[in-house]
């Protein structure tokens, strides 16, 4: 894409002991900003302190190089969009890069230049949070759940829904009244209990919004003998 002007890269050093040196070896611009983790009042007032300097420099970058004619953002903070107008609106070009499993739709329905990380490395730790684990992770004899409400909710949306996505149903649909908590992982959970005890069943499809990418789907599984009995009394 041509000469590089500046690369910067934001983080709080002083918790990532030794990586600045790293950083510099790349001939990489270290950034200081505050993390999120200095306390409840700090992080009430530096929650996108990486965001809001990341978009400071390049307004900076914008103005005072006339010569770069490409910003290249890495980050999955929706409210660099913002920037990315700004950018285009002085006749510049921007590619977006990230984790494509990890993005807001926001960023992947936007009109921009989008690189998956994806294409090159793939994100430590768990799993895409759309992808159901191995049943080796269930506790098989917990089978005294009540899925009745669950069952009749799934039952609702795969009749007014193409399908139902994992991701959606996780984040989007369920409440406590559906037998989970109210955080994130309480309802991966639930799903995660649901499909050890074959409640449902889950399949790869083509993501309609990017067909390089794949969903995961769940579906009621019919022959279950709870789920018989849940539907047949409904």
């Amino acid at each position: 894409m041509g000469d590089v002007v500046t690369a910067n890269v934001y983080a709080d050093w002083e918790k990532l002991p030794g990586r600045q040196s790293e950083v510099k070896r790349l001939h990489l611009d270290p950034r200081f900003v505050f993390s999120n983790s200095r306390g409840p009042a700090v992080q009430l007032a530096r929650t996108n302190g990486s965001v809001v300097t990341m978009a400071m420099d390049a307004l900076e970058a914008l103005l005072g190089n006339p010569e770069i004619d490409t910003f290249v953002l890495v980050s999955d903070d929706v409210g660099l969009l913002d920037l990315v107008a700004r950018i285009r609106r002085h006749g510049r070009d921007v590619l977006w890069v990230g984790f494509q499993r990890g993005l807001p739709e926001d960023v992947l329905e936007a009109d921009l230049d989008f690189e998956p990380l994806e294409s090159y490395v793939q994100p430590s730790g768990a799993q895409p949070e759309d992808t159901p684990p191995s049943p080796d992770e269930y506790d098989e004899t917990d089978t005294a759940l009540d899925w009745e409400a669950f069952v009749l909710l799934l039952a609702r949306l795969e009749s007014t829904l193409p399908f139902v996505s994992l991701k959606y149903l996780k984040n989007s649909v369920l409440t406590p009244a559906h037998g989970c908590g109210s955080s994130t992982e309480s309802k991966g959970e639930l799903i995660r209990k649901a499909i050890q005890q074959q409640v449902i069943e889950t399949r790869k499809i083509a993501n309609p919004r990017n067909p390089n990418y794949d969903t995961t789907v769940c579906v009621l599984n019919r022959r279950n003998a709870e789920v018989r009995r849940i539907l047949g009394a409904a």
